[in-house]
């Protein structure tokens, strides 16, 4: 009796031991709705080199400027970016609920290093990352429902920097978002402010020759 229930035991154990040791099926990656064709994606390059990119080479530098082309950003960095808003999500409840991404321009003048100067970043186009939290809804944003997804950063309230307030970043919004939220203007610079912007990316065309 003692042998037939240290076997049926055995069996057991041993059933279990094999299903641990399965591998784990990951969930399906669904291919995301907004991919375009590459021949959309070609097109919509071309489009931009001929009527943004060609104007503002045009007029900087009497046409000798080469207007930034692309924005690179490591795919482990962008990672970590996103696995550092789901942090900030968790921590403080609230959803966050999508990036800007804005286009802008490094200051012409400003602390730069050598290699940022090598590299020719005063006065080049690129862009940064902005996360979002939902607002309500305004005239403007019943028209355009993706104004109603406004960039902040965190008032930080104690030893944690991650956690706090999240405060609108007035400053980033369109003239037209600020005449149409009741948002308070946000100062320039705070102490406990923790900012959650991310730039930093790798630019083309290189240096010149």
């Amino acid at each position: 009796m003692k042998t037939k229930r240290a076997i049926t035991l055995f069996l057991a154990l041993t059933l279990q031991l094999l299903t641990s040791c399965e591998p784990k099926k990951e969930a399906d990656v669904k291919m995301p709705h907004n991919i375009i064709p590459v021949n959309k994606g070609i097109m919509m390059k071309q489009t931009y080199n001929n009527d943004i990119q060609s104007i503002i080479e045009r007029n900087r530098e009497n046409g000798a400027y080469q207007g930034t082309e692309f924005a690179w950003i490591n795919i482990d960095s962008l990672k970590n970016y996103i696995a550092l808003l789901d942090k900030v999500s968790e921590l403080n409840n609230k959803k966050i609920t999508g990036v800007r991404i804005y286009f802008s321009e490094y200051p012409k003048t400003g602390q730069y290093s050598k290699e940022q100067i090598a590299n020719l970043i005063p006065g080049r186009e690129t862009i940064f990352f902005a996360p979002t939290i939902a607002t309500a809804s305004s005239e403007t944003s019943k028209r355009f429902p993706i104004l109603e997804h406004v960039p902040f950063s965190i008032k930080n309230t104690g030893e944690n920097k991650l956690k706090g307030n999240f405060e609108v970043i007035t400053r980033l919004l369109s003239e037209g978002e600020r005449n149409n939220t009741s948002f308070q203007k946000q100062k320039l610079v705070e102490e406990n402010e923790t900012s959650l912007l991310l730039n930093e990316v790798a630019m083309f065309p290189p240096p010149k020759q």
